[in-house]
């Protein structure tokens, strides 16, 4: 009985090997020569694909250090101009998924 089991099992690694079944992959010592994967063959390695980000916009300068000692109050003004004009420059933040929470069959808030 052990010969038949091994016989048949050895039958199927053969007839594996020769048809090129896809599920079983050589290992050990003879993998390279008994492997029969046409992709590791003809694989040539391709380049990564990279896309350049886009290049921020500079930061607006309205105040300089020389106008805040004459008047304080106009650089205070020009400066809040300043970082809203630098806020609506920058790109807005990406839409995160909302997430329902089901208790007893019943949605939650």
């Amino acid at each position: 009985m052990t010969r038949i089991l091994f016989g048949t099992a050895l039958a199927a690694a053969i007839g594996c090997i020769g048809i090129g079944c896809t599920g079983i992959q050589p290992v050990g010592p003879m993998a390279k020569v008994f492997d029969t994967n046409e992709k590791s063959k003809d694989a040539t390695p391709t380049q990564p694909v990279t896309i350049p980000a886009p290049k921020p916009t500079p930061p607006l300068s309205i105040v300089t250090p020389d106008e805040v000692d004459r008047d304080p109050y106009v650089a205070a003004q020009k400066l809040t101009t300043e970082f809203e004009a630098d806020r609506k420059s920058m790109p807005s933040a990406p839409q995160t998924a909302e997430v329902s929470v089901y208790k007893g069959g019943v949605k939650q808030n």
